[in-house]
């Protein structure tokens, strides 16, 4: 647990502190025109130069396409219905921030702790197919669910067409010059994106707290619950239930800020869901394990 923290949660926590500190010291620093660049530039480059480096397992992806999809469907419904309950209104900030999560800087790393190589291939698979999702139903969400709006401004995000095009362009080579490129940009998005992060939160109202802390819990319990649902009863092999109901369980997606700030739907709240999510989620990962180990 010692070394997931320092080695995973940590840096995280400390680029969101460090994004704080700036916000309150420069309150003047607007994130609308760092969200923009995460998505047009930086964004597309991690895609495309992480697909080069890694190999989807064709195999799996019929298995942990149907679990992504079920998913996100059953988080995004639960997370409707709960709303009308408490809120007595719909955030598109909350319904994003709980069905979708950070499947990728903290999933696969955490993975790859908990279970090694042999499952690393699976938590590659579930972060790009999730991703896809992400930057497409995640912006009908941001459209209030309207479907035509929503992947019409998807079709606009050079993010999807990276998503489409590193799988087809993979084995071509290029030059080594480009190579690095990609990469160093691509290396940038995450530690951005965390520092924005913080600089949002250093503008949170305090009243938002507690909407944030729920939205939080119903993140895990909700991931994890329809993960169940989506693994278990299939007979889907033991690598690919493991990431998927652990992938499933994750902090909200850092993502789901820029994607907020860059469409206008209360981004401070979605910043306070990923801050508390991802802080109290040592909390939630013993009990995560035992779960998994009970569920074989």
């Amino acid at each position: 647990m010692l070394h997931l923290f320092v080695n995973v949660l940590l840096p995280t926590y400390l680029l969101i502190a460090l994004g704080f500190l700036l916000g309150k010291l420069k309150p003047e620093i607007e994130t609308k025109s760092v969200s923009t660049l995460v998505l047009y530039v930086l964004a597309p480059a991690l895609i495309i130069s992480s697909l080069r480096e890694s190999q989807l397992n064709p195999a799996t992806i019929p298995f942990i396409a149907w679990a992504c999809v079920m998913v996100v469907a059953g988080c995004y419904l639960t997370t409707v219905a709960i709303e009308k309950v408490l809120l007595k209104r719909r955030s598109e900030a909350i319904e994003l921030s709980v069905t979708f999560m950070n499947s990728g800087y903290l999933g696969i790393p955490l993975i790859f702790l908990l279970f090694g190589e042999d499952f690393f291939k699976v938590a590659i698979t579930y972060s790009v197919i999730m991703t896809f999702l992400h930057f497409s139903f995640g912006i009908v969400i941001l459209q209030g669910g309207d479907f035509k709006a929503g992947i019409a401004e998807a079709l606009k995000l050079p993010l999807i067409y990276a998503l489409i095009a590193a799988p087809l362009v993979n084995s071509i080579p290029l030059p080594q010059g480009l190579e690095k490129m990609l990469k160093m940009t691509g290396l940038a998005t995450i530690p951005v994106m965390l520092i924005t992060t913080g600089i949002s939160l250093s503008r949170i109202r305090p009243q938002g707290i507690k909407v944030a802390l729920w939205s939080s819990i119903l993140r895990f319990a909700a991931g994890f619950g329809w993960a169940l649902l989506a693994a278990l009863p299939w007979g889907i092999p033991t690598t690919i239930k493991a990431a998927v109901v652990v992938q499933s369980s994750l902090p909200s997606a850092v993502m789901n800020y820029v994607l907020c700030d860059r469409f206008g739907k209360e981004p401070d709240l979605a910043a306070s869901i990923i801050f508390f999510s991802t802080l109290i989620f040592p909390l939630f990962l013993p009990m995560l394990k035992l779960a998994l180990a009970i569920a074989g």
